[in-house]
């Protein structure tokens, strides 16, 4: 039986020839296109863009958006999300994130999020809301009280790491506690990671075998894998 290939739940990173399976978001060049990356594909507005682009430029990153989801191009949305690092921008992206978050849940697709210093943000948000598809939280760092309250108020939370695993103790030491129901790797932007190396780190982390690791891995995306439209 052939080997599972390795599942990169978020890259924004172009392979030319892999056996692995990449979530691949859209840059901006690959939006205004509205290209279709590979066999899956993310797209979203990043809250950072607020900063680098117009009022006009977002709407139209967002039409965009829209219309490679009412296409059916589209694994997920995202990324999008809330990033306190940028207070100037807030209440946009709140808005933005909400309009992202109605994106997902009228055409059954899972939330690639962005989150910095924004736990509280989301926990709002999940009190007033019930989504109902998988929240993503890629490259998390939050502590492991919020993540238990994210998924107490959403059980289809699930939480992506990547680089953290290496650079951060904190990150390393939170690993075994997160659900394998409710765990995904990635390498983000990070041209120099290597899926393989993220699973080897997180394996060893967490004491089981690649092989074991790669099958949850792979039951978790196939659980949360919209229906074909």
């Amino acid at each position: 039986m052939k080997d599972l290939p390795y599942l990169d739940i978020h890259t924004h990173c172009r392979a030319d020839a892999s056996e692995n399976i990449n979530v691949e978001c859209l840059s901006v060049e690959e939006l205004h296109q509205e290209k279709k990356a590979r066999d899956y594909t993310s797209a979203g507005v990043h809250p950072w863009w607020l900063e680098d682009y117009t009022t006009i430029e977002i709407e139209k990153f967002q039409s965009h958006v829209q219309k490679l989801a009412e296409d059916g191009k589209l694994w997920a949305i995202g990324e999008t999300g809330i990033d306190r690092m940028y207070p100037e921008f807030l209440e946009q992206q709140k808005k933005l994130f909400s309009w992202h978050f109605e994106l997902a849940e009228k055409y059954h697709l899972p939330l690639v999020i962005h989150n910095v210093r924004a736990g509280s943000d989301f926990l709002e948000i999940l009190k007033k809301n019930r989504p109902s598809t998988a929240w993503i939280f890629h490259d998390y760092r939050g502590n492991e009280e919020l993540m238990k309250d994210l998924m107490r108020l959403h059980p289809q939370c699930y939480f992506s790491f990547g680089l953290s695993l290496d650079n951060s103790q904190q990150i390393r030491e939170l690993l075994p506690h997160v659900p394998l129901t409710n765990l995904f790797l990635e390498t983000d932007a990070q041209k120099h990671l290597d899926i393989q190396d993220i699973y080897i780190r997180a394996s060893e982390q967490l004491k089981m075998d690649v092989s074991f690791l790669k099958s949850q891995i792979w039951f978790n995306f196939r659980k949360i894998s919209p229906l074909p439209q």
